[in-house]
């Protein structure tokens, strides 16, 4: 019983380490926008500005 308890708690603990990581993946990604989003923002802003 001691065997499985701590099988389960192992795979338990691999899927916490697995969710930790994409959760913090995934708030990197939202934070830092690509190149080509910064890009195409300056773009947007340069006609606006240009219009105006």
């Amino acid at each position: 019983m001691s065997d499985l308890l701590s099988i389960v708690e192992l795979a338990l603990y691999v899927i916490s380490i697995l969710v930790v990581s994409a959760a913090v993946t995934w708030v990197v990604v939202k934070i830092s926008p690509s190149e080509a989003a910064k890009q195409q923002k300056a773009q947007e802003e340069a006609r606006e500005a240009g219009g105006a």
